[in-house]
């Protein structure tokens, strides 16, 4: 008589399971698909005020759009000399990302071309995180163009 209590304990599990794959995954995606934009319209409203203040040169309010874990690490001069070159002429935001990594924690990134005063273009990829006051620039790297 064990063998039925065992098959009717299996099938209110089969019945959950099914339900959170069935409801679960559309919420999921309902959610994602109402939240990204608004993710991506932060992001790059940081990345946009980040980059209009390092082509103006305006260093401080540029450093203010820095993560606080680079600011600590980089005292403010130290942040301002390294960020003096290239000169920046003019940027074009080209992606915003959203990356769901399986083993690592979402990556939130922004890639812009980067012009400088001799009219050269350069990729660099933008690292941002959300801190407690907004997204920030957390990290930051010119990257080779995929040939």
């Amino acid at each position: 008589m064990a063998e039925p209590d065992k098959e009717r304990g299996f099938i209110p599990i089969l019945v959950v399971v099914a339900l959170l794959i069935c409801v679960g995954t559309p919420a999921y995606v309902a959610y994602r698909n109402w939240a990204d934009p608004r993710t991506k319209a932060g992001m790059t409203e940081a990345a946009t005020a980040y980059l209009d203040a390092w082509r103006d040169a305006d260093y401080a309010a540029a450093y203010r759009w820095v993560c606080a874990e680079e600011q600590r690490k980089h005292p403010q001069d130290e942040w301002a000399r390294y960020h003096a070159s290239p000169d920046i002429e003019s940027y074009r935001i080209v992606d915003v990302v959203i990356e769901d990594r399986s083993e690592a924690p979402t990556g939130y990134y922004v890639e812009a071309d980067l012009t400088d005063a001799a009219g050269k273009v350069h990729l660099w990829h933008f690292e941002l995180y959300d801190e407690s006051d907004g997204w920030r620039i957390c990290y930051e790297t010119a990257v080779s163009r995929p040939s």
